[in-house]
């Protein structure tokens, strides 16, 4: 078996009330940690079943989020009203149950601009909201990922070996993403792996097979398998059908 250089915890859930709380757990631990030193915790945030997840773990276990700072490990080019949209899914559902959270606290990408300027945008966003100057790379607090079937995470995906190979850009531009809408912008990995913690949160029975070939085998066809923080933790949290074939 492959060895992984970076600190690692698997947490399977027994339930999706296990989960939530599990989460929340994390959440919880990296906030605080960040603010004891810092002015704000940055989290980067993912779609899809994240959304409604965090949404719930946050709401079941109500934190101070007012020195919080939200960011976009990916997002789509579309509007910021679009059904598609990351930052809407999460102004819909997380902002609407939690009231403490401003719209302001969210650092949004400007799909207004071309494709590439938007990328680059929100690269300087990165860097001016996290305090950095010259080439220091920005270490996020934590960073919640999702993954695909095909072992895609962010809008990292395994067509698209080009992305994963990026190595001076924070954020990048993607075209003919196999996954609609076609075009979006993500972070890399030296981004992503330059985090404090990073927490993947997989559900589903259909992912049993892919997370065993991710978190156990460590296949690197699947660009999931190549998140590994240089100087942070590695977590997975998962219920119990996507971490079926884990279990010894």
């Amino acid at each position: 078996m492959p060895e992984r250089k970076c600190p690692f915890e698997l947490i399977l859930a027994e339930s999706e009330a296990k989960l939530i709380q599990n989460l929340s757990d994390l959440v919880k631990r990296c906030s605080t940690q960040a603010l004891l030193n810092k002015k704000s915790f940055t989290i980067g945030l993912s779609g899809g079943s994240l959304v409604q997840l965090l949404t719930k773990s946050l709401v079941d276990q109500p934190l101070d989020t007012s020195r919080w700072m939200f960011f976009f490990c990916d997002e789509r080019y579309v509007a910021h009203d679009h059904s598609d949209s990351t930052y809407w899914a999460y102004k819909t559902e997380l902002l609407s149950k939690l009231p403490s959270i401003q719209e302001s606290q969210f650092i949004k990408a400007d799909t207004t601009k071309p494709l590439d300027q938007c990328a680059l945008n929100y690269e300087e966003q990165v860097k001016s909201k996290l305090g950095l100057h010259g080439d220091t790379l920005p270490q996020f607090d934590l960073l919640l990922l999702g993954m695909g079937p095909d072992g895609h995470t962010c809008s990292l995906f395994p067509e698209q070996p080009e992305s994963l190979a990026e190595s001076s850009r924070l954020v990048i531009p993607i075209r003919n993403s196999p996954k609609p809408p076609p075009e979006r912008i993500t972070f890399t990995l030296p981004l992503i792996n330059n985090a404090r913690d990073v927490a993947f949160v997989v559900t589903g029975a259909s992912k049993a097979n892919v997370v065993k070939k991710v978190f156990v085998d460590i296949d690197k066809q699947y660009p999931s398998a190549w998140i590994e923080p240089i100087n942070g933790k590695l977590t997975l949290i998962t219920d119990a059908g996507a971490g079926q074939e884990l279990k010894l």
